[in-house]
């Protein structure tokens, strides 16, 4: 059976001879077909000459053949040869743009992915003491507890998985989105964006309170803090307070 599309590799190039009778659309299939099957040959990036054999191609097919060719191959065709005539080819400043193009797509996905880890933020191992403040440019999960005199802020949520007893403050920049939560919420004071909470001045009052309402409820009960019409909230956590919560 003759073969439609026949690529033969040489010192400056790559020769295709292509059938002069096909239609070219079905032709232009069988080029694709031909490259993507050797793509482990025709794998170079650098800038070659193609030349053309067996069928005179007008301006316009030239154009889609090389696009057909780029497309399945990392091939970069800077010239054509068509009956010993040399062809700087448009398409040279084309896959030019389109490399450049796939880089910036590139580094927008890495740009992307660090974005993307950063919101989902850092983690902080051990217990902050009195002087200490932690802070995060996006979000941050505390592995400990935050004592008082201590204080953990981020521009994104702030979670502690243990016991907030000083200054917690998340959505710097006034992201009142932002939302904090720990296993035992009991601070000093919290701020998400731009509301403000306070602990009652009678401590002591307050915390028979606490222990008061944890006895009727659960010994250990896990809270998060919201904002929603302007005011901030603290609430044990259940599935359906998360759902309606924007992470």
């Amino acid at each position: 059976m003759k073969e439609l599309v026949l690529l033969k590799g040489n010192n400056y190039g790559l020769t295709i001879t292509l059938d002069s009778e096909i239609q070219f659309d079905k032709l232009l299939e069988k080029v694709e077909e031909k490259f993507t099957a050797a793509a482990g040959f025709f794998n170079s990036a650098k800038q070659i000459a193609l030349k053309v054999e067996g069928r005179t191609l007008s301006s316009e097919e030239t154009t889609r053949l090389l696009e057909s060719i780029t497309k399945t191959s990392s091939l970069t065709i800077a010239y054509v040869i068509e009956e010993n005539l040399v062809i700087e080819t448009q398409m040279k400043s084309l896959i030019e743009e389109r490399t450049k193009k796939q880089e910036e797509e590139k580094s927008e996905q890495l740009v992307s992915s660090k974005d993307n880890n950063e919101h989902l933020g850092k983690f902080y191992k051990g217990t902050l003491r009195s002087g200490q403040n932690l802070e995060s440019d996006s979000s941050v999960i505390v592995i400990g507890d935050v004592n008082p005199g201590a204080t953990v802020s981020a521009k994104g949520n702030v979670v502690v998985l243990g016991c907030i007893k000083g200054n917690a403050f998340a959505g710097k920049d006034d992201n009142n989105e932002a939302f904090i939560a720990a296993l035992d919420m009991d601070p000093i004071q919290i701020r998400i964006g731009s509301k403000i909470a306070r602990s009652s001045d009678d401590k002591g009052t307050r915390k028979r309170k606490v222990r008061k309402r944890r006895k009727e409820q659960y010994s250990d009960e896990a809270k998060i803090a919201f904002v929603e019409e302007g005011n901030i909230y603290v609430e044990p956590i259940s599935k359906a307070l998360l759902n309606d919560i924007l992470i």
